[in-house]
């Protein structure tokens, strides 16, 4: 029996943890996005990124005409984006669309979108820098991650 559990039982389910990785993490977000803005700026005065699995997709957007739309791609890995997956979905499915007051006196705005697999989406915009308690630890890193790529 000792031979049988070392031969076969110890590699299934070292194989069985080590496959839960980032697959369980993402199990069930096809993608996520994420962005602030601001009413009454001059430049680019939406940013957004966009979180496939481990791609970023930066995207700039300015009120202005004449100003080009400006994007990017990055990979991004390791336990920031697993964080960021780490969303209760449920949960999030379960918040209002709109909290408090957004851009109010231009104050600016920030939002999160989440769309499942299944193609249902979900999008929750509230006011610049006072995210809903049960998302804090995505948004911080989101911003973290929004930030490192700042349009130029």
């Amino acid at each position: 029996m000792k031979t049988f559990a070392k031969q076969y039982l110890l590699p299934a389910v070292i194989l069985f943890l080590s496959s839960c990785s980032n697959d369980a993490v993402y199990k069930n977000i096809r993608q996520l996005s994420y962005g602030t803005s601001f009413g009454e700026c001059i430049g680019f005065c939406t940013h957004q990124v966009a979180l496939k699995t481990n791609k970023a997709t930066f995207t700039c957007y300015s009120y202005y005409p004449t100003q080009q739309t400006l994007t990017s791609t990055d990979s991004i890995k390791g336990s920031a984006v697993d964080s960021i997956y780490s969303l209760d979905t449920t949960a999030f499915f379960n918040l209002p669309e709109t909290i408090g007051c957004p851009d109010c006196a231009d104050g600016g705005a920030e939002w999160l979108e989440v769309e499942l697999t299944n193609g249902t989406k979900h999008k929750v915009t509230f006011e610049y820098q006072h995210e809903p308690a049960s998302l804090k630890n995505q948004i911080l890193k989101l911003r973290e991650v929004l930030h490192k790529n700042e349009c130029k």
